[in-house]
């Protein structure tokens, strides 16, 4: 399904080639306001380096430069990811709701 708008992604590249970490950002509308940071990820064996930290300011800085009308950005994260609730905290993140999030076996 081609859902417009325009998909950024910024990755943290090793010299071996191999992606340490990556950041998703989703713009509907590249003229607007809004976006939706989706996947933050580093690899298990890279965290603990603040390669989320790095790929997600990287990101900010390009969506600056390149998409002057944006002003908010919502992303989400599980309450148990205390490190990545802290990167966004620190990157100028503010928990705006609580989600929930059901699942029933059939």
């Amino acid at each position: 399904m081609d859902r417009g708008g325009e998909l950024t992604t910024v990755a943290a590249v090793t010299p071996a080639g191999e992606v340490a970490a990556y950041t998703v950002l989703v713009l509907p509308d590249p003229a607007g306001r809004g976006a939706h940071q989706y996947d933050t990820v580093v690899v298990p064996a890279h965290r603990g380096r603040g390669l989320g930290r790095a790929v997600k300011r990287a990101m900010l800085a390009d969506a600056r430069s390149r998409y002057p009308a944006l002003r908010e950005i919502e992303t989400t994260v599980a309450d148990e990811n205390t490190p990545m609730r802290g990167v966004n905290a620190a990157l100028g993140y503010r928990r705006e709701r609580a989600q929930g999030v059901f699942r029933l076996k059939l």
